[in-house]
């Protein structure tokens, strides 16, 4: 493969630029050659703005274009699936925005695909590539805290209406866009699989969750928590707590906007920030060289569908509809 990767942008979505235009200045191998949009103004306006050189009038142009080798989908979600599985059939790598599908059946469908077409598809997990995230796993392998067992997670933030996040045909709700973070960072922490055991959501009248809090179990035994909303005050946390002490993370989301990580055992108490640059260009330079060199990327592939078959057993459990089936 070429070391000189360029890019297509499906959409000029609000999360485009902190995700991949900046963080492509900064990488030598990224170029970003097109992007396209439902509105061609948008488009034309967004390549103007960015400095992207061409427009493609549809997404369907865009994924058939010869000069480009990776498509960037930041669609809404309910189109993940249909999008990427279109551009992995034209012959493109796909790095998909979270969560990556409307369900765990859409998300297999994508890494057969990519599969089939011999194609590089990822998951646009930003978070996991800080190495923040890094040094909270070090510190669970390391026997500090001893076994693990529980995991409080949760994500809250306010969102206005109107907003594709409200809307149960674009695969909206609280869990989807928020707590599939959350969801993630359990999996990731404890290396298992969870069992949903219960789950409680504030109903929207158009189907959509504004808030869900779900208990989770593992096959070990260790037990978690995750919360999301989108009607409560803002607030991103990360506990974790084993048979000697506990590690406390604020914000591993985002770590660039500041974040505190404290671990406490008998030994005393140790806090501070891990400040390590910005968690897309570390997802940027870690796609690079698992496209280039066949370095590991973890969000992809079987983790995906993964995630997404949690988030599915927590619908269910909260008596709520799968997103992207009929209810």
């Amino acid at each position: 493969m070429s070391t000189h990767l360029r890019f297509g942008i499906l959409g000029a979505a609000r999360i485009a630029p902190k995700a991949l235009v900046w963080p492509s200045a900064k990488i030598p191998e990224i170029s970003i050659s097109r992007v396209a949009a439902r509105d061609p103004e948008r488009a034309r306006t967004f390549a103007q703005e960015h400095g992207i050189p061409h427009t493609s009038t549809t997404y369907q142009a865009l994924i058939e274009s010869d000069d480009v080798d990776v498509v960037y989908n930041p669609l809404p979600m309910s189109l993940h699936a249909e999008w990427t599985i279109a551009a992995l059939r034209a012959g493109k790598h796909v790095l998909c925005e979270k969560p990556f599908a409307s369900n765990a059946a859409e998300a297999a469908a994508m890494v057969a695909t990519a599969e089939q077409e011999n194609r590089i598809l990822g998951e646009a997990f930003h978070y996991r590539y800080h190495p923040l995230f890094s040094r909270v796993l070090a510190e669970i392998a390391s026997g500090r805290i001893g076994s693990l067992t529980h995991v409080d997670a949760g994500f809250r933030v306010p969102i206005a209406r109107p907003d594709l996040r409200w809307d149960y045909a674009t695969s909206g709700g609280s869990l989807m866009d928020l707590g599939c973070y959350p969801v993630s960072w359990v999996r990731h922490i404890v290396g298992e699989e969870p069992e949903v055991r219960s789950a409680e959501a504030v109903e929207d009248p158009s189907r959509i969750d504004a808030s869900l809090r779900a208990e989770l179990v593992f096959p070990t035994g260790v037990t978690a928590s995750v919360t999301s909303s989108m009607v409560d005050d803002r607030a991103i946390w990360l506990t974790i707590t084993g048979t000697h002490g506990t590690i406390d993370v604020s914000n591993p989301m985002a770590p660039q906007m500041g974040n505190t990580l404290t671990i406490t055992t008998e030994a005393g108490t140790t806090s501070g920030p891990v400040d390590a640059g910005i968690s897309y260009e570390h997802m940027m330079r870690a796609f690079v060289d698992h496209l280039v060199h066949g370095a590991d990327f973890p969000t992809a592939g079987t983790d995906s569908i993964a995630n997404m078959a949690a988030i599915d057993a927590m619908y269910q459990a909260a008596g709520l509809p799968i997103r992207g089936l009929p209810s």
